[in-house]
C-alpha cells in the first residue's frame, strides 16, 4: 500500500488527468495516503488541482523543445535549478516512489528523484513518446505505456501496457452501459469537438463538410454538437447560421457532461489526443480522427493509427482534407447502422477502463 507518493508534470489536461487518476486509485485503497503534485505556476495544474484538494508544489522550467532558440537557451539554463528545487521538495515529502506524466516539470522532478534514489516510473500517454519521456525512460524503473505500440521506444526498465489512465467517475459513466445500440438507418447524429479549447481547423472546415454531406444525402436526419472552444463559438455559429443545415446543429463552446454527449452521437469528428482516443474507446464511439499535425513528434497521428489500424476508426490528415471524402464516410455510415456498431465493438475491444488499477498494482509493487 502506497502511503506517499509524488506525481510530477502537467502543462496540459492531456499529461495532468493521467495523473489525477492515478492519484484517485492511490486513494480509494489508503485513504490516509499523502499525494503530492510538482508542476508549474502557469500550467494546467495550478488551475486544476487546488479544488481537487490536492497539493500542488511549484518549480521554475519551461521548454527544451519547440518555440525559438531564445525559449530552449531558456529552458536549459532553468534545469540545475529545477532539479535543485525538486531535490528539496523530494528531501521534505520522503515519497515512496515518484511517478512522471510528462510536461515541463517531469523532467527535473523524475532526475532528481533518481539522483536521490527514489523508486521511479513514467506514464507515457501517447504511441509516440514525447523527447522528455524518451530520456527518462533510460533511467526510471518501470515505464507504464498508454498504447502497446509505444513500449518499442523504451529499451531500458520494465515497460508495462496498462492503457491511459482516465479518472474514476468518468470510467463508470463511460463504460456504464451495454454495446451501443445499432440506431436508425438514414439518421445520423454527430459529435464534433477538439479538446476543451477547440480545434481551429475544424471548427473552419467541419460546418461546410457537413452541409455538403446533407446536399448530397437529403434523406439522412441529421443532428449535429459542435464544441468550438471559447474563441470560435461565434465563427462557428455564423457558420451554421449561413448553410442549409442550421437547424440541425446546436453550437456550444464547451461540454461539461462527455459521457452523455458521447452516448448521444452515433459518431464523433476530433482530434487525436491520447485522451481523447481513451474516452471513445471506452464509450466505443466511431470516429474520424483528425491529427493536430503540430503536436509534439506527430503523436497524434501515431494514436489515431493505432485505431484504424485496428479497423476502430478512420483517420484524414489536415493536410489531405476534402469534404467530398468526408460526406461519403458520413454517407456509409448513415446507411449501415450494423457497420457503426461493428466499429464501435472494435473501438471497445482496445479500451482499457482499468488502466488506473493496473497502474497502481504495479506501482505498489515499485513503493515497497
Amino acid at each position: 500500500m502506497i502511503e506517499r507518493a509524488v506525481i510530477a508534470g502537467g502543462k496540459t489536461g492531456g499529461h495532468l488527468y493521467p495523473g489525477v487518476a492515478v492519484a484517485e486509485e492511490i486513494l480509494a485503497r489508503n485513504p490516509d495516503a499523502t499525494i503530492t503534485f510538482i508542476g508549474t505556476e502557469d500550467g494546467i495544474e495550478s488551475r486544476v488541482l487546488p479544488p481537487l484538494g490536492y497539493q500542488l508544489e511549484t518549480i521554475t522550467v519551461s521548454r527544451l523543445k519547440g518555440g525559438g532558440v531564445l525559449d530552449r537557451i531558456l529552458g536549459l539554463l532553468r534545469v540545475p535549478l529545477a532539479m535543485m528545487q525538486s531535490w528539496r521538495l523530494l528531501r521534505a515529502l520522503r515519497p515512496q516512489v515518484v511517478l512522471g506524466v510528462g510536461g515541463y516539470a517531469s523532467g527535473p522532478a523524475l532526475l532528481a528523484a533518481w539522483f536521490a534514489r527514489y523508486p521511479t516510473a513514467i506514464q507515457e500517454q501517447n504511441a509516440q513518446p514525447g523527447l522528455t519521456n524518451r530520456i527518462l525512460g533510460r533511467f526510471v524503473r518501470a515505464v507504464y505505456v498508454g498504447f502497446e505500440t509505444a513500449g518499442r521506444h523504451f529499451q531500458k526498465g520494465e515497460v508495462v501496457f496498462t492503457g491511459n489512465p482516465i479518472r474514476r467517475a468518468l470510467v463508470k459513466a463511460l463504460t456504464g452501459g451495454d454495446d451501443r445500440e445499432t440506431g436508425e438507418e438514414n439518421a445520423l447524429s454527430v459529435l464534433i469537438f477538439g479538446g476543451s479549447q477547440g480545434a481551429r481547423f475544424l471548427n473552419e472546415n467541419v460546418p461546410e463538410a457537413l452541409a455538403a454531406f446533407q446536399a448530397s444525402h437529403p434523406h439522412v436526419h441529421l443532428k449535429v454538437t459542435h464544441q468550438t472552444g471559447l474563441h470560435d463559438e461565434e465563427l462557428v455559429r455564423e457558420r451554421y447560421l449561413a448553410s442549409p443545415i442550421a437547424e440541425a446543429v446546436e453550437v456550444v463552446p464547451f461540454i461539461h457532461d462527455m459521457p452523455s454527449a458521447y452516448a448521444a452521437s452515433d459518431l464523433a469528428i476530433c482530434r487525436a489526443g491520447a485522451l481523447t482516443v481513451a474516452e471513445v474507446t471506452a464509450v466505443g464511439l466511431p470516429c474520424l480522427f483528425v491529427p493536430f499535425p503540430f503536436a509534439a513528434d506527430n503523436h497524434q497521428e501515431a494514436n489515431a493509427l493505432v485505431m484504424v489500424n485496428g479497423d476502430a476508426g478512420t483517420m484524414v490528415r489536415q493536410s489531405e482534407w476534402a469534404q467530398e471524402q468526408v460526406a461519403t464516410w458520413l454517407g456509409e455510415l448513415a446507411q449501415d447502422p450494423q457497420r457503426r456498431l461493428d466499429l464501435s465493438r472494435r473501438a471497445r475491444a482496445l479500451a482499457r477502463p482499468e488502466a488506473a488499477r493496473d497502474l497502481v498494482d504495479h506501482l505498489e509493487v515499485l513503493a515497497a
